[in-house]
């Protein structure tokens, strides 16, 4: 009998799949809210599993690196790991590169490993499609039932610390597990267009449903994140695919388009009344989303298709239907702008309102159900370039509230308040130089959209982006060809800014990349667009479908890079790699150079695993040292072996050495000496410190001057640079500072401080204010250096004795009243020299900080000695003396607390000079 040949049966390995989605999940989640320990860690694993698979790859896998798009990405990977050698905070470089190279990771990975076919692409964005679905359901849960996303959180702080309760607040929009709706929208838009393209050419009815859930997931949560910028270039990449969608499926991809966004708006609109309470928690998201699936999967079983067969082929019917759609779609957005009512509290326990008002005065009446708070603040150009509001009314509505709209006021805001779900505001009316209603619940519009679109004619983020350009360009300055390194930005902004705000990123990754990697690094970027731009037009009539997905991918990864940081964050850098791996392999292979049969691909396999292997072991050593500094039994030998092994944190280390008293001779100096030379946003105060501490006083002011002139901007910095200040000259409590009064040397010296926060603050857009301890040390300063002739003993008595003196005390924002000053009551005009008027019957407060304890007096000169009314002293009375304007002895315990003295003063009384003096 002669017997059958049997094919094997070639088996699905599933769990392949499943363990990669699962894995790209986790990158993400690391990478995004890990410390920097944890993404140092994932990054290390990352170039581990570059360099394996490029040493197990055989030579046919190497050389699909051979081609223009993965030269790119290569050569922009070398630039940023370089940068990390010379950026100006290694630790902000690293902990950067390192989430690259997670990345790095997913991009080899996919172009290595993945078989070159249709079936294999198709899986492939399933994969990551998959990997950013938790993302959004975690995201969705967090804010609302907190079901699933409690175990999550505990499992995440057990492996690497990071997401504590993220996620939890939602005002608006979602603001994600990721912790910013802007990079979560830059990974979700993504996950939507690869589950569109997945939909679109699904072969089977499981395949259509099984792909419509995944859609509808990642655009719901996409969707309720609302980041307008993003959605902005995901309406662009979808316009995109329609156009390069094949014609045949033109007609069925715009019905799935137009069904998508129907059912994400319907489930987000009725999701958000269920966002807010994670205490007792709604199931509501959990459920509208379940729901929603179920619904875009019936329609696109049960009528997509069908309508798609009615319409195919009928270009007159279907363009009458884009008509149609457009118009009904106006109709709607004009119906929805229009038809408002009362607004009624949910959980969400407030909401805002904008009114374009002119200026003048109003009266705003409130018709509530309970009593509600509000508050009126404007913004003008300043408050739009700061991204802050000027308050100019607070009240309830059981009575009206009056307000005055100044004239360079460009939008005015409402914000109302409740803590009792279910309280309804009927009507908020406004009479005054305008009359008008507040456009309080619109009942055609999701309330978390209806939030979102009313600041967009005066939107503070779209101006204060502007300013993160321009002061990257200022910092790109400083090193225009290789740039300040990664983080280069983040580590030196607070030196250009012309007011202080905190951010990591430029907002805008082309600026990012110019200020980092400066033009080669720009280059390498515009490169990796570049390649992949050509790949896909080169295969677009052999690949359509590929192309229309991947081409719509690039517009919205380097588009929406124009406004958000997502080519910096983890949580969207494997997603992009990934794409721009599909690209490599999938359409790139038309670039491929061509190279003998027998060539290994040795060009690329060996130094490209070359320098993950460098990497490997630098950031291993990195590791190794922060294991050794928080291990236990620390000493100064092991300080200086981590300053020794660590490229990227020897700074931190250097610094802890001399902080923690080391003093070897030959190290503490060289030490100190590496600090004062590096451009740093944290070293200046210990180090300034560490000198004072160890009697180095002309070091510790040239690093407060060089310090403050880096950090000019900070206010945090010029109050700990005057409490440097007095740690090194006040004599009170330290004998060894007596000698510096010698002369007036260092008086002068620190005098160059403050009038240097003088003229900063002169150029500033926003005031850096000091401290009332600041203040008091500053009076005496000042005090001090008005003696004429200099004499030292009078320079002792100041800084023993006086706790006020109007005369000198500061003014560091210069207008023209004393820092320590506040008007309490009444209205009162001040003079350049301390004195002032009281245009009323006036209370004015002068903050003290007294140091040692004894008797003191306050002394009110003035000509008039009836004028000055009363005396305080903490809130209690003091009688003054009508002859002498003397009180009588005051007990002051000292010890550095903060006090106040108070004057009361007669209308057209002018006060020359308040004292408050010890003796």
């Amino acid at each position: 009998m002669k017997g059958k040949t049997v094919q094997p049966v070639k088996t699905e390995r599933w769990w392949l799949y499943i363990i990669a989605a699962i894995t790209v999940f986790f990158i993400l989640s690391f990478e995004n809210n890990g410390s920097y320990y944890t993404q140092k860690v994932v990054g290390l694993l990352g170039a581990v599993a570059v360099l394996c698979g490029l040493l197990f790859a055989d030579k046919q896998r190497v050389k699909r690196l051979l081609t223009p798009p993965a030269f790119a990405v290569f050569a922009y990977m070398l630039l940023a790991g370089i940068s990390t050698l010379y950026a100006r905070s290694g630790k902000f470089a690293i902990a950067e590169f390192a989430c690259l190279l997670a990345a790095f990771a997913v991009f080899m990975v996919i172009v290595l490993y993945a078989q070159d076919s249709k079936t294999a692409f198709r899986r492939t964005a399933a994969v990551l499609a998959c990997a950013a679905a938790p993302v959004g359901v975690l995201s969705i849960d967090a804010a609302s039932s907190n079901i699933l996303m409690r175990p999550f959180r505990v499992l995440m702080e057990a492996i690497g610390a990071g997401y504590g309760d993220t996620g939890s607040y939602f005002y608006s929009r979602l603001h994600t597990i990721f912790g910013n709706p802007n990079t979560y929208a830059g990974l979700m838009s993504i996950a939507c267009l690869l589950s569109l393209w997945l939909v679109l050419t699904a072969e089977s009815r499981k395949q259509k449903i099984l792909c419509t859930i995944l859609l509808m997931i990642n655009a719901v949560s996409y969707l309720l994140a609302f980041s307008m910028g993003s959605l902005g270039v995901f309406v662009v990449a979808c316009l995109l695919m329609l156009a390069l969608s094949p014609k045949e499926q033109r007609t069925g991809f715009l019905l799935l388009l137009v069904q998508t966004a129907a059912v994400a708006l319907v489930v987000g609109a009725v999701s958000v009344k269920g966002f807010g309470d994670t205490v007792t928690g709604s199931p509501l998201p959990i459920l509208m989303l379940v729901l929603g699936c179920a619904a875009a999967c019936a329609l696109e079983v049960c009528v997509r298709d069908k309508a798609s067969a009615v319409l195919s082929g009928k270009g007159k019917i279907l363009l009458a239907a884009i008509a149609g759609i457009v118009v009904v779609v106006v109709v709607y957005l004009i119906a929805a702008l229009s038809v408002t009512g009362a607004y009624t509290f949910g959980t969400e326990g407030d909401f805002r309102r904008t009114a374009d008002l002119g200026a003048g005065d109003y009266t705003l009446t409130i018709e509530a159900s309970a009593p509600v708070g509000v508050r009126v603040a404007y913004k003008n150009t300043n408050n739009l370039i700061q991204n802050n509001e000027t308050d100019v009314a607070r009240g309830t509505s059981d009575a009206p509230i009056t307000f005055s709209v100044p004239e360079d006021s460009e939008l005015v805001f409402f914000y109302f308040s409740s803590s009792q779900p279910g309280t309804t505001v009927s009507s908020a009316a406004y009479d005054g130089t305008e009359s008008g209603s507040i456009k309080l619940g619109y009942k055609l519009l999701p309330a978390f959209i209806a939030d979102r679109i009313q600041d967009l004619s005066a939107n503070g983020n779209v101006v204060q982006r502007r300013v993160y350009w321009q002061d990257a360009i200022k910092l790109w300055q400083t090193a225009p060809v290789f740039g300040r390194g990664l983080g280069g930005f983040e580590n030196g902004v607070v030196s250009v800014q012309d007011y202080y705000y905190e951010t990591k990123y430029a907002h805008n990754h082309y600026v990012e990349a110019l200020c980092d990697l400066g033009v080669l690094g720009l280059v390498a970027f515009l490169a990796v667009l570049g390649t992949a731009v050509w790949a896909l037009v080169k295969s677009r009539k052999q690949k359509p479908l590929m192309v229309m997905l991947l081409g719509a991918c690039v517009v919205q990864m380097f588009g929406q890079a124009i406004s958000d940081v997502t080519w910096s964050v983890g949580g969207c850098l494997p997603m992009f790699l990934a794409v721009l791996a599909l690209i490599t392999l999938y359409c790139g292979d038309c670039l491929r150079i061509k190279v003998p049969e027998g060539s290994k691909g040795g060009a690329v396999r060996w130094p490209v695993a070359a320098v993950s292997a460098v990497f490997i072991v630098l950031i291993g050593l990195n590791l190794m040292a922060q294991s050794i500094f928080y291990g236990n039994g620390l000493t100064l030998d092991k300080l200086k072996t981590c300053a020794k092994i660590d490229l990227f944190e020897k700074n931190d280390y250097k610094l802890t050495y001399l902080l923690s008293g080391g003093n070897e001779e030959g190290v503490a100096d060289r030490y100190a000496a590496d600090l004062a030379a590096t451009e740093s946003n944290s070293i200046t105060i210990p180090l300034a410190q560490y000198y004072a501490g160890t009697g180095q006083y002309t070091k510790a002011l040239d690093t407060l001057d060089q310090g403050t002139e880096y950090m000019r901007a900070d206010k945090a910095a010029w109050q700990q640079m005057f409490d440097v200040y007095e740690s090194i000259i006040d004599p009170v409590g330290q004998f060894n500072a007596v000698q510096l009064f010698a002369d007036d040397s260092y008086i002068q010296r620190m005098v160059a401080g403050y009038e240097k926060l003088r003229q900063v603050n002169a150029e500033q857009l926003d005031e850096v204010l000091l401290t009332a301890k600041n203040n008091a040390f500053l009076n005496k300063l000042l005090a001090v250096a008005a003696l004429e002739p200099y004499n030292q003993s009078d320079a002792l008595s100041i800084f023993s004795n006086l706790g006020l003196d109007t005369a000198t005390a500061p003014d560091v924002n210069g207008d023209g009243v004393p820092d320590c000053a506040t008007v309490q009551e009444g209205e009162v005009v001040w003079n350049e020299d301390g004195s002032f008027t009281a245009q009323t019957d006036s209370l004015v407060l002068f903050s003290t900080v007294t140091i040692n304890e004894g008797l003191y007096r306050l002394t009110i000169q003035s000509s008039d000695k009836t004028g000055a009314v009363e005396g305080y002293m903490g809130g209690n009375a003091v009688a003054i003396d009508a002859a002498t304007g003397e009180s009588a002895p005051i007990q002051d315990l000292g010890g550095a607390f903060e006090g106040n003295v108070s004057v009361r003063v007669k209308a057209g009384t002018t006060v020359d000079r308040v004292t408050y003096n010890r003796g």
